[in-house]
């Protein structure tokens, strides 16, 4: 037997809408209404053009699953590739230490308006993929291991469609084992310059999980020990891990944690952006000699470990480099999608200013981290004058949460582009009040994009 299959499965056929506490179903309300207008805003990228043209018509009326912006529907496994590639192209979804949780909904999107769910089961769906991703990412430590996000993903994924579908619990363990069992991507994803996959790799995971979860019902069986058995996730990869149990009182509910956006870069650069801000206002930009970062390990890692970070030559490495984030905000005072074209980071005269920056980490930053986010910038102007700033828990954090305010403007900013002021307006109201629509076809519908792709 594994502990850790039957309480996933326990958790995913059983979680219902009642269940949940008041501040899991705001966290998931507010995830929803943020990914979608993230996918939104990532209408016709290119991963998600490479997967449509791949993307075959579904063999029946079951399983087909809807693109998201659009009236297509296609084999529900590739609907959910597309979507999942598009709330993942601008790097601006939510995340969770060493993952971006939001990433599974895409399979959510594909099948969800061609079941005629009521918006509870999707939010409840929303909370069980979260619940499950949050809770490996804190004990599995697979990131520091080599591994990629995509296991979590795909677990959790998984997990939440056999709960919006009422799965039974048999079933629903069967496509949780299978979808864990074949899906252990690993983090070269996201070393070096980085490419079109790091923001298709967690798309591949969601594809994989909703074949899975067909399978399952389709009456395939899976392994029986996936995670804690011999061969399985604590044996060859993690070591024992002890998970969090679920429960029903507002603290055994994690989804609150996981952070929101309020820059498009990765998460660990937004207190980079915000210290940047305030530092260009107590020094002009021309007058900086050398600049001094501090920082946690997973900042330091994933953006300021390793050549290609100083010299990005993609856009996927871009929004991952410490030293060109700082270097354009210190420029431009904010940082947008005008940074991640090709001219602007390919930008030879931004690349001294790049290179006066160094970057370490500090202990006491690093044993706060994830309850607390530090990062703290020192400049030393031309004549050694020093000027210090200092960022904890940047807005987006769960302790400095974005207000309903933000995120709807960010929805709007987002949306606006494709569905029109008075569409994307429509679509917010919706998305906010999604807990009340009996079926969850209309609000899809809301988020039609106007124009052809």
């Amino acid at each position: 037997m594994d502990p850790i299959l039957n309480s996933f499965a326990d958790f995913a056929s059983s979680l219902n809408y009642r269940d949940l506490p008041a501040n899991a179903v705001a966290a998931s309300k507010e995830r929803l209404l943020d990914t979608i207008g993230c996918a939104l805003g990532a209408y016709n990228c290119d991963t998600a053009k490479v997967g449509l043209a791949l993307a075959p018509p579904p063999a029946s009326p079951a399983l087909a699953g809807r693109v998201l912006g659009s009236n297509e529907l296609r084999a529900a496994d590739a609907a959910a590739f597309v979507n999942s590639c598009m709330i993942r192209d601008l790097d601006f979804n939510d995340t969770y230490p060493g993952g971006h949780p939001s990433d599974s909904m895409g399979g959510l999107f594909a099948v969800a308006p061609q079941i005629d769910v009521t918006g509870e089961r999707l939010i409840t769906a929303v909370v069980v993929s979260y619940e499950i991703f949050i809770r490996l990412q804190m004990k599995a430590q697979l990131r520091e291991k080599g591994w990629d996000q995509g296991f979590g993903i795909s677990v959790g994924a998984a997990a939440g469609l056999a709960n919006m579908m009422g799965l039974s619990r048999d079933v629903a363990m069967h496509a949780i084992a299978i979808t864990a069992v074949a899906n252990m991507p690993m983090r070269a994803s996201r070393a070096g310059q980085l490419s079109m996959w790091k923001g298709a790799a967690t798309a591949y995971a969601v594809r994989n999980a909703v074949f899975g979860v067909q399978l399952a019902a389709a009456g395939m069986t899976g392994p029986e020990a996936p995670f804690s058995g011999r061969h399985g996730l604590t044996d060859l990869i993690s070591g024992p891990i002890e998970l969090p149990p679920f429960g029903k009182q507002p603290e055994q509910f994690f989804i609150p944690r996981a952070k929101i956006k309020f820059w498009p870069v990765v998460y660990n650069m937004q207190a980079l952006v915000w210290c940047a801000i305030e530092l260009r206002k107590k020094v002009p930009v021309d007058q900086i000699a050398e600049i001094d970062v501090e920082t946690y390990w997973s900042a330091w890692h994933e953006s300021g470990s390793e050549p290609a970070k100083w010299d990005p030559t993609t856009r996927e490495t871009a929004d991952h480099s410490l030293p060109y984030i700082l270097a354009w905000t210190l420029r431009h005072g904010l940082i947008d999608h005008h940074a991640f074209m090709p001219e602007s980071f390919m930008d030879p005269t931004i690349r001294p200013l790049m290179n006066k920056v160094k970057v370490r980490i500090d202990d006491e930053f690093e044993k706060d981290f994830p309850r607390k986010v530090h990062m703290r910038m020192t400049a030393t102007d031309l004549t050694g004058k020093k000027h210090q700033v200092y960022v904890v828990n940047p807005l987006g954090h769960e302790d400095n949460p974005v207000s309903a305010d933000d995120l709807a403007t960010k929805f709007l900013r987002l949306c606006e582009p494709r569905l029109g002021k008075t569409g994307a307006a429509a679509a917010l109201k919706q998305w906010q009040n999604i807990e009340q629509t009996k079926n969850v076809g209309p609000a899809f519908d809301a988020v039609k994009v106007q124009t052809e792709r």
